[in-house]
This record gives structure tokens, sequence and C-alpha cells, in this order.
């Protein structure tokens, strides 16, 4: 008879680690970096891709965890990425929005104030605002006197009112009536705001009520000091809006 032989068991507390082990989720990992790059977009609206991402890589990663979640771990990182994707996915577009009425507010306002000093006679202001905010002259007593004694801005006056559009305002002056139509054309870069305004001009002629639009581009440029300060692009008369 065979003596039996007593059962041996080798134990390694590693065992249970290497039981416990889950692999990290790839997904998460993705989803927490274009979470963390998100508040790129707040900066270009061409960078709207990275929420996202996140947003994409954080749900494929919490759908992956919830089925193996005996093999997978990271849920925890892709709850991160995705908050984060999502806060800025709801904050971005509203920001740029925001941004684009204010701008547009902007542009309405300087392009009334240029309007109002051709109506009231005053064609020396209206040029100045066609100036770069950083040449602008100060709209006081002396504004005249300076395009008067001084040949070179004398000829810019006169060449800037031979424009048959400013021409066309000033000889209307208060007779005629602008009003705000449309926002033609709005662009965003690095360097500057441009926007584009249609303005109907109403008057009244031998007893009959008549309209012509103008379109006045406008710009608003970054200055090197962080300020910002809008001037008058150009302006043309006898242009028909889209649709009318």
């Amino acid at each position: 008879m065979r003596p039996s032989v007593p059962e041996v068991h080798i134990t390694d507390p590693r065992d249970a680690e290497y039981a416990a082990y889950r692999a990290l989720a790839p997904q998460a990992v993705a989803g927490l970096i274009f979470g963390l790059l998100a508040p790129l977009a707040l900066i270009d609206s061409l960078l709207w891709i990275m929420p996202a991402l996140g947003l994409f890589f954080s749900c494929w990663a919490i759908r992956r965890i919830k089925n193996n979640a005996s093999a997978l771990t990271g849920r925890g990182m892709a709850m991160a990425g995705l908050t984060i994707s999502l806060l800025i996915a709801v904050a971005a577009p509203t920001e740029w929005l925001v941004y684009r009425h204010r701008v547009r507010d902007e542009a309405r306002q300087f392009s009334a104030l240029w309007f109002r000093y051709l109506v009231q006679d005053e064609p020396q202001k209206a040029h100045q605002l066609t100036m770069p905010p950083q040449r602008r002259l100060p709209f006081d007593n002396r504004l005249w006197d300076f395009y008067r004694n001084n040949p070179r801005p004398r000829e810019a006056l006169k060449g800037y009112v031979s424009n048959p559009t400013v021409r066309a305002l000033l000889a209307l002056g208060p007779r005629s009536q602008v009003r705000f139509y449309d926002t033609a054309g709005q662009i965003r870069s690095d360097n500057d705001d441009q926007v584009e305004q249609l303005y109907a001009v109403t008057y009244e002629e031998d007893g009959e009520r008549k309209s012509f639009f103008v379109a006045v581009r406008m710009s608003r440029p970054k200055l090197s000091n962080g300020k910002t300060g809008w001037r008058i692009v150009s302006a043309e008369g006898g242009v028909i809006p889209k649709g009318y």
C-alpha cells in the first residue's frame, strides 16, 4: 500500500491582485484628454470638435465599462471627461452667439453715428470714422480748422464727399430717414471683426416716398494695447438686398 501524500497548496499574495486586475479603458483616457482640451472651443468655433470628441469617447467608455465591468475600469475618468465636454459643448455655442450679437449691436451703433454726422452736414466727422481708431482726431471745433488748413487732409475730405453715397446723404440731410434693414455678413478673425450691414434710406421727393439701400462695411481691429475700435471701411448705395 502506497503511503498517502498530503495535498500541498502554494499561495502567493499577488494572486489576489492578479485576479482583481482590470484594464483601463483607452476610450476613458481619450475622453478625458479631449475633455481637458474642450475649453479651446471658447477661443475658436473651429475647435468645437474638441468637446464633441470628448462626449463621444466618454460615452463610449462608459458603455464599454458597463458591459465589461469585470475586465475594464476608468469610469470616473470617463465621467470627468463627459462632464467637462458637456459643459463646454453648451457654453461654446452660447458664448459664440452672445459675442456675435454684441458685435452686431456695436456695429449698428457705430454706423448710426456715421449716418447722423452726414445727415447733420458734418462730413469731417464722418470722414474721421473711416480712419483707424488710433489716428482719429478729437471731434471738437478745431477739426474743421485741421481740414481747412492742411492741404492733404482737405483734398482727402473733398474726395470723400465726392463719393455718390456720401454726397446723396449730405444732400438729403434731415429729410432722410435711415432704418436698419439686415446684417449681410459677419466675420471674426484673430486680427479683427468685420460686419456688413444694410440700411434703408427713405425720403420724400415731389410728394412721393422713395427709398434706396446702403451697404456699410465696418471693421473692428484689435489694437496692440488690447483695446478695440470701429472704423467705416466702405459705404455703397444702390444695393439690392437678397430676396427684396
